[in-house]
């Protein structure tokens, strides 16, 4: 049983630094040196086409962070708070 009511949030706490710091290698890589992340076009062809999706999506995908579910654990977040008291929601925005 998960010790936090919101995981995925928690685990993107811990990573967020080294997401961003893998999107920035990963921008400054394609423009400073000119080089792409690419996927094979078709198997059987040694064809490579640039990756479409989001560098931080791809990086937030290594450590397991699927980001709709993050999504959906941050409107859970948001409307606990909208509907909390408000000194829970005022002691809870300022951790």
């Amino acid at each position: 049983m998960p010790t936090t009511k919101f995981p995925l949030r928690e685990k993107y706490n811990n990573v967020s630094d080294l997401t961003h710091t893998i999107t920035s290698f990963l921008n400054w890589m394609e423009k400073q040196k000119g080089l792409r992340l690419c996927e094979a076009y078709k198997p059987q062809y040694e064809w490579y086409t640039p990756i479409c999706g989001s560098k931080e999506e791809l990086a937030l995908e290594f450590f397991g962070i699927d980001l709709a579910e993050l999504e959906n654990e941050n409107w859970l977040l948001a409307s606990q708070l909208k509907n909390a008291p408000e000194s829970l929601s005022v002691h809870a925005s300022m951790n």
